[in-house]
Parts: C-alpha cells; sequence; structure tokens
C-alpha cells in the first residue's frame, strides 16, 4: 500500500479512503494500536489491591488490574485455554478470576492459579500459561496508558511536550484528580474524524454549534468570545491542541464554563499558580486536544475519552468526567454537570459533532466522492503568537494541527519498528 499517496500535506489533500478502507483498518490495527501508548483509565478507578476495571486497546479486549502488592498490570483478557473471556464484568474487585469455560483461574498479577483436572494434561508447566500481558504500563498524573510494544519509547517519551498542557488539568490542585464514568456508546464513524475534531477544528464552532450559542448553552462565555484569541500547538509524535491565549486580567479562571466553577478556580488561584507556574495559570487556557492516536481532552468541560475502534466506518466512544481530587463535593458535582451536559451520548454538543463524523465517514464510502480528495488547505491568517510555549504554535483557525496528526499517522503506518518511527519524526 502506498502510504504517501494518502497524505498530502503539501497540498492540503487526504485521500477519503483512510475514513472507510477496511485494508487501511487492517494496518492501523497492527502498526497503530499495537504499538502505541493506549489509555486504559485512571489510578481513581483502582485504588485498592485487586481492583480492576476492563477496557480495550484498540479492539483487544483487556483487563487493567492492581494486584495485592499494589502493583497495577494489565493483561489480555482471554483465557490461554480456549480464548473465552476471563473477565465479563465492567469493574470489580478479586483476588482470582476465573473463566467461565472451563474454569482455568488467574491471580491478579497474570498468573495462572488453578487448572481443573490438571493431572490430565500431563506434565502442563503453569508458569507459561498466564494472562498474557500488554508489553509496559505506566501512569502520568493518574492517567494510565499501556502498550503492547516492548520496544516502544517510556511513556514520558512518548507524550513529549504534551504532559506539559495535559497538567493544566490533572495537576492544578493537591491530590489530582479523579473520574467518574465512562458513558459509552456506538457511532457509524470512523475514530479518526474525532481525533482530528477534538484535537483543533475550531473551525467548525460557528456552523456546527451555532444553534447552542443561540439558545445561550454554548461552552465559551462572551468575555471568552470577545477577546477570542488563541492558537492550534503540535506537540510532536501526532500530540495536537488548541489552546485561548488569557487576557492580561485573567487567571485559571477564564474561560469556565459556570460562574461557580469561576469562583471556585478564584479561590484557588494562588494554589494553582503555584503548581503550574505563571505561563499554565495566567498565559493559557487549553482547550481541547489528542493524544495520539486516540485519546481526547476537553480541559474547560473536564472530559477525557477514547475513540475506540469498532471497524473502518464505526466506534465505540467512552468518556469519563475529570474533577478536583480536593475539591469540595458540590463543586465535583457541577464539574460531573458541566461536562456530561455538553459531551456525553445526549450532550448538547456531542449530538452535533457526531452526525458530522458519521457523514464524513459515510462520504469516504461513497463511490464517486471518495475519488476526490478532502480539504485540508485552511492555513490561518492570525499573526504568530508571541508566547514562548512547549511545541510548536499555529493559527488557530486552520488545518495544520490535523495535517500534523495525518503526517504521523502516515509515518506510524509505514514504519515496521519504533526505530523507523523515530527516524521518521526526526
Amino acid at each position: 500500500m502506498d502510504i504517501k499517496s494518502l497524505v498530502d500535506p503539501e497540498g492540503g489533500l487526504i485521500n477519503r479512503r483512510i475514513f472507510a478502507d477496511p485494508e487501511i483498518y487492517a494496518l492501523e490495527r497492527e502498526r497503530v494500536f499495537a504499538r502505541c501508548w493506549l489509555y486504559l483509565g485512571h489510578e481513581s478507578e483502582v485504588p485498592n489491591p485487586g481492583d480492576f476495571v476492563t477496557a480495550y486497546m484498540g479492539e483487544e479486549p483487556v483487563i487493567l488490574w492492581r494486584d495485592l502488592n499494589g502493583r497495577i498490570g494489565a493483561y489480555l483478557n482471554l483465557c490461554r485455554h480456549r480464548g473465552n473471556r476471563v473477565c465479563r464484568a465492567d469493574r470489580g474487585n478479586a483476588r482470582i478470576l476465573t473463566c467461565s469455560y472451563h474454569g482455568w483461574s488467574y491471580t491478579s498479577d497474570g498468573k495462572l492459579a488453578l487448572v481443573p483436572m490438571i493431572d490430565a494434561f500431563r506434565e502442563l508447566e503453569r508458569e507459561k500459561w498466564g494472562l498474557i500481558p500488554v508489553a509496559q504500563v505506566d501512569s502520568y498524573k493518574g492517567l494510565i496508558f499501556g502498550t503492547f510494544d516492548p520496544e516502544a519509547p517510556s511513556l514520558t517519551e512518548y507524550l513529549g511536550d504534551m504532559a506539559w498542557y495535559l497538567d493544566i488539568l490533572l495537576d492544578r490542585r493537591e491530590g489530582g484528580t479523579e473520574v467518574s464514568g465512562p458513558h459509552r456508546w456506538v457511532l457509524d464513524a470512523n475514530w479518526k474524524t474525532a481525533a482530528e475534531n477534538f484535537g483543533g477544528d475550531g473551525y467548525h464552532i460557528f456552523s456546527t454549534h451555532g444553534s447552542a450559542r443561540e439558545l445561550g448553552i454554548d461552552t465559551t462565555t462572551n468575555q471568552t468570545r470577545q477577546w477570542n484569541q488563541g492558537c492550534q500547538i503540535a506537540c510532536g509524535n501526532g500530540h495536537i491542541l488548541v489552546s485561548w491565549i488569557t487576557p492580561p486580567d485573567g487567571g485559571p479562571w477564564f474561560a469556565q464554563p459556570d460562574d461557580e466553577l469561576v469562583r471556585y478556580m478564584k479561590e484557588h488561584a494562588a494554589e494553582i499558580e503555584s503548581r503550574l507556574g505563571t505561563m499554565r495559570a495566567r498565559k493559557i487556557s487549553p482547550s481541547a486536544g489528542t493524544v495520539f492516536p486516540n485519546f481526547s481532552i476537553h480541559w474547560l468541560t473536564r472530559t477525557i475519552r477514547v475513540w475506540h475502534p469498532r471497524g473502518p466506518d464505526k466506534m465505540e466512544i467512552w468518556s469519563w468526567a475529570v474533577v478536583d481530587k480536593a475539591a469540595p463535593q458540590a463543586i465535583k458535582e457541577k464539574m460531573r454537570f458541566v461536562s456530561q451536559y455538553r459531551f456525553s451520548p445526549s450532550g448538547v454538543f456531542e449530538q452535533d459533532d457526531m452526525d458530522n463524523w458519521a457523514q464524513v465517514t459515510g462520504a469516504a464510502k461513497s463511490l464517486i466522492g471518495r475519488s476526490y480528495p478532502a480539504n485540508y488547505q485552511m492555513s490561518g491568517n492570525e499573526p504568530p503568537i508571541a508566547l514562548d510555549l512547549p511545541g510548536r504554535t499555529m493559527s488557530r483557525f486552520s488545518d495544520n494541527n490535523q495535517l500534523n496528526l495525518y503526517m504521523h499517522w502516515a509515518k506510524v503506518l509505514e514504519a515496521k519498528n519504533w526505530d523507523e518511527i523515530k527516524s521518521a519524526a526526526s
């Protein structure tokens, strides 16, 4: 497959095949989802020994499980005997999980603990038949990621400059964050349509969400829209985000979508600035972004989500609300409301976006339409940002971030290993 023919960054063109082609999707499963760091869950979901949640890495079902010694591991949710799912529950606490087919049982550190009628297996080497582990598991400020590739770079290296921006949501108060959820729903759309949208598409807001603005339920305040300064930021490794530039009299409360949250942020502004520094507390206010490939975050409405692929033209969306662990209970409830009211299965913004993503995917299946490329030629008309920020800043109203994501996507698909990915990115 000629990957380079699919993404033309110089011409600003994208082949629509990437949103619906089964052959491309099969390669994505092998080279993107089997190699990249993928989001598994939050530490607050597995706080105690024996706690587990089930998740997915691409289409691979996994168990995120804290063992009895407190170590977090992840394992393919597949019995080594016949391949039945070992765990059928979404979450829980267990010292041992037992396959319902033939009763093979596994401990919280993935070891094979019990085999009924083991004498009939004639010298079964039990130590070789534990759960298949995720090669690397690590966390950043409460977010737990995993990769099936033992040769993948460390999570810190993988996140790169993006970690500096993640802190603005994850590390602004003592104790970090906790999550509630996930909400889960299925959409007939390719996963990349959502990943690129959250990574910097400010151009769609007026057309797509105009009715929400007319009704007064926009995520941005009048003050934010009147100030109207921001930028796209590309952080390397395919990670992208869009951010407001905070006005001179602003602070960490700028662009908050609720008056009660504005008061809360003002009350704790000194602590936030002491943890994040002046630049992140008073100069910028990120809105939305994507950690490549399929983990997205919305800072202002406190939602994180994964676009789980379910084929070339289908995805399953998992969405969590993120709150400050140190916040009073009433503020936590307000944060969750803000998150779910706007971005959830019935969220006033989510519904608009989902319709667009499904239509884009449908166009990629059009016999005639897919022979014409998608236009990504918007280069922006705003002056350069004066702030010295990690990553590369670009015009907020442009396709630069989207092209950055697809250029990295193409590099990952072309590369046979991580050495090739790194050399292509340098």
